[in-house]
């Protein structure tokens, strides 16, 4: 095991146990490989916490909602029942915001869009969101609709750079309802915590995460780099200076690297 893990455990199911090159909940080839991220509050930190870039409002919705997901594309915005949770994180600059809303932005003549999420699983952000007031965790407070509160997050998460042998992905929710496993794209890493195993988008990953060991800062650092040759090779084909044949060929040789360097990881 790379390192001692941080996040909720999950059961260690031994290996490929949904078949050869799948990762799916509790797969020790990719348990084997994790290091630690930490979202929300740094350790150590004095309560009440102000500072209003750390402080999410979650509200227990009443009624369906409409909430729109800056970080995703066109049909990946939640639709929340009455009862789900509504996250509010504030005013954030476009940079990591999906084309759709940066471009939306821009007409507009605004720098900053408000951001937003929703939530089914009210169990889970109990147990990951802290009461920015008390320091409490929010188990058992979100129950009552209609109920508002700031909370700080305090979660860890586990983060696996699939090897070359590791080809698709069962997530948690696809093995509950049956779906098929996800094939692994160049960029796509797998993550493990209390909401169990998905496939985050990388962008919204090293954003909303930071590495708490030497270990997780230098998985941390190549998965930076990757991403700047990424976008650097989009941006080119978008503009026509390259094929997009070519931005592919450059961006599936640099994922190649990250995964040979992540194989060495034990």
């Amino acid at each position: 095991m790379a390192e001692t893990y941080l996040w909720q455990q999950v059961p260690n199911q031994g290996y490929n146990k949904y078949g050869k090159g799948i990762i799916g909940p509790g797969s020790k080839e990719a348990l084997e490989r994790a290091v630690n991220l930490h979202a929300g509050v740094p350790a150590g930190t004095k309560f009440p916490v102000t500072d209003p870039k750390l402080i999410t409002e979650i509200e227990v919705l009443t009624k369906p909602t409409h909430i729109n997901n800056r970080w995703g594309g066109f049909g990946t915005d939640y639709h929340m029942k009455p009862g789900e949770l509504r996250m509010t994180y504030g005013q954030q600059a476009l940079d990591y915001m999906d084309a759709r809303w940066q471009k939306f932005a821009k007409a507009k003549g605004k720098k900053t869009l408000l951001d937003q999420a929703g939530s089914v699983d009210v169990k889970l952000m109990e147990s990951t969101h802290r009461d920015a007031k008390t320091g409490e965790y929010l188990v058992g407070k979100l129950n009552k609709l209609g109920t508002k509160v700031k909370a700080v997050k305090d979660a860890n998460i586990g983060i696996t750079i699939p090897t070359e042998g590791m080809t698709h992905v069962l997530t948690s929710e696809a093995a509950k309802t049956g779906a098929a496993a996800t094939k692994l794209r160049p960029g796509m890493v797998i993550a493990q915590d209390a909401l169990g195993t998905y496939t985050p988008p990388l962008a919204t990953l090293l954003k909303k995460n930071k590495p708490v060991t030497k270990l997780g800062e230098a998985v941390f650092a190549k998965l930076k780099k990757f991403q700047h040759i990424q976008d650097l090779a989009t941006d080119y084909a978008k503009k026509g200076l390259i094929p997009k044949s070519s931005a592919d060929r450059y961006i599936s040789t640099a994922w190649k690297y990250v995964q040979r360097w992540a194989s060495k990881i034990k």
